[in-house]
């Protein structure tokens, strides 16, 4: 079996804290990438796989299929982030949700035995597969939160706080209407939204990506 490098899982939360050549040791055993084509099926609903998928390259979207045989858009996942978690020891064998390839990717799949087998090789796996459930636990109680008592502004200012990087980019979904979909608004509203942060300066575009240009202002608005 091919060796696979450490170096493309240094960003992921199963190996947080551990030193390069720790990682390299653990890596040494791990299955090979699998490629997906845009638009190709990763996860789905009626094909259940055991494993967690980390995102190596490319984006993935998470799909809540709708009625008339219409698409929800959940989530977008980038290089670093992975899915199928909740579902690894879960007794269920059927996903709520599809995730397809939004761009050629490639996706390190790790089943429920090799996630085993690096816990025991190393505890702080362990540790950190904990510590992301606890995270994930909090964020789905926070969004519950906001999308049943939240109002339109909440939701986008909301959106922007969780997604911003330490520049303060935020990089939108495809389209405007998949970032509204996420929000569980109206794109009416969102627009309204939007256009409220541009005009008060808290945020500017450019291009797809959102500038926080006031960050406590955003803040203390959300608070």
């Amino acid at each position: 079996m091919k060796k696979m490098s450490w170096e493309p899982l240094a960003e992921v939360f199963l190996f947080q804290g551990l030193a390069p050549e720790e990682m390299q040791t653990l890596c040494e055993e791990l299955p090979e990438p699998e490629i997906f084509a845009k638009g190709d099926t990763v996860y789905s609903r009626h094909c259940f796989r055991r494993s967690v998928g980390i995102v190596l390259t490319g984006e993935l979207r998470v799909i809540q299929p709708g009625d008339h045989g219409g698409r929800v858009v959940m989530n977008r996942l980038l290089p670093g982030q992975i899915c199928g978690v909740a579902a690894l020891f879960g007794d269920c064998e059927e996903y709520v949700t599809e995730i397809l390839a939004a761009a050629d990717s490639s996706v390190l799949f790790l089943s429920q035995e090799e996630i085993i087998r690096l816990m025991h090789k190393d505890f702080r796996v362990a540790e950190n597969y904990i510590r992301f459930l606890t995270d994930r636990i909090r964020f789905l109680n926070r969004k519950i939160t906001a999308l049943t008592d939240g109002q339109s502004d909440d939701r986008l200012r909301r959106y922007l706080l969780e997604h911003g990087s330490e520049t303060g980019e935020v990089e939108l979904p495809g389209s405007m209407k998949e970032l509204a979909q996420m929000l569980h608004m109206g794109r009416s509203s969102l627009y309204r939204s939007l256009d409220v942060l541009l005009a008060e300066k808290t945020v500017r575009r450019e291009g797809r990506k959102l500038i926080i240009e006031d960050m406590q202002r955003l803040k203390a608005d959300w608070i």
